[in-house]
């Protein structure tokens, strides 16, 4: 997990896999990510939570948790939450588990479909 901060925007990278094995670690540093930055006293407070998940190759029913989870700081802030370029197999997830209409932004496969 990466993160970096650009004005109202807090900015994660996730890579590898959202597992039971993997998530209470990721979700720990999500949390730290969005405080640090309002202890430190950054200008603008966080207003969207973008996550990159190109780089997440498995994703289980813990991951989806934790990335629903991921929305509800977002929602707490009155932030919204957006994941990007999500590999075929986290978009059949979100598709099929109706979590795809959680996420602001999140862009068709090339099928036209999330």
């Amino acid at each position: 997990m990466d993160g970096s901060r650009d004005g109202d925007r807090l900015l994660i990278s996730l890579y590898g896999s959202l597992d039971a094995m993997s998530v209470d670690a990721l979700q720990s540093q999500l949390y730290d990510l969005t405080r640090v930055y309002d202890l430190i006293g950054v200008d603008a407070p966080v207003r969207q939570i973008h996550i990159n998940v190109a780089g997440v190759d498995f994703c289980d029913a813990a991951g989806l948790r934790m990335l629903v989870a991921a929305r509800r700081v977002a929602e707490a802030r009155h932030a919204t939450c957006h994941l990007h370029d999500p590999q075929p197999h986290l978009r059949w997830l979100l598709r099929a588990t109706r979590a795809a209409d959680l996420f602001d932004g999140l862009q068709p496969g090339p099928e036209g479909a999330v």
